[in-house]
């Protein structure tokens, strides 16, 4: 007579069951996501209490992937498709032989043999030109709200998948150019939080804190990105 199947152990973050695996031969936790559902493998010496934290601290990145599983597939870029910009629409056109993107009052030309490659690049340099100034505006706001501020270094754009921004302890900051896909208020919110790091490089208290006075309603960008984040794409 065969043992019983032993019981599937979950945990439960956002709404989701997340399946949890456990091996003595593992030493890292790692989280995977699939059309299926998500698994979260984990040696058999860590806590419970800090699975959960593991999982609440990417919870919207969880969410996001699960709803990129469950949407229907994108439809391909086009003549007419519509482009977001900060709460905005542009149009694309199709501009055959044109060698980089190019703005016209509210639509964007580019050339279809390389739509991808002129679009990201277009929306790279529109990023560059509309974190720029906010992040030196914010910057100067923090260093007269705290007495101990990294000084702002270099301003570049990252394209690391599941991240939308950070800052480095010499206080370099990156932000994805994907954020200018988003409402206004979500992207001011991205650059904000990574300003705040200049004061406090943690997600302590403090650091909240020195969010809130910053930017009071936060918390509104904030629940909206984790929502929709995923959403923010071109192209699957």
């Amino acid at each position: 007579m065969s043992a019983p199947a032993r019981p599937v152990a979950h945990l439960r973050v956002g709404g989701v069951n997340v399946e949890l695996r456990r091996s003595s031969k593992r030493r890292t936790v790692a989280l995977r996501v699939g059309p299926g559902g998500a698994v979260l493998y984990a040696p058999t010496t860590v806590s419970a209490q800090r699975l959960e934290r593991f999982l609440h601290e990417r919870e919207g990145w969880l969410l996001g992937h699960l709803a990129a599983f469950a949407r229907p597939a994108r439809p391909a870029l086009g003549a007419g498709s519509p482009l977001p910009l900060l709460g905005q629409t542009l149009t694309l056109e199709s501009a055959p032989g044109l060698k980089a993107a190019r703005r016209e009052g509210d639509t964007l030309h580019a050339d279809p043999a390389r739509l991808h490659a002129q679009i990201e690049a277009w929306y790279s340099r529109a990023a560059l030109q509309y974190f720029g100034p906010l992040v030196t505006e914010l910057a100067g706001q923090l260093a007269g709200l705290q007495r101990q501020v990294t000084p702002l270094g270099a301003l570049r754009l990252t394209r690391a998948t599941g991240r939308w921004g950070s800052c480095t302890a010499s206080g370099d900051i990156r932000l994805h150019w994907r954020l200018l896909l988003a409402p206004e208020a979500v992207a001011r919110y991205v650059a904000a939080h990574e300003v705040a790091h200049l004061a406090q490089m943690n997600h302590s208290a403090r650091y909240w804190n020195v969010l809130a006075r910053l930017m009071p309603d936060y918390g509104v960008s904030r629940d909206w990105l984790r929502e929709h984040g995923e959403s923010l794409t071109l192209w699957d």
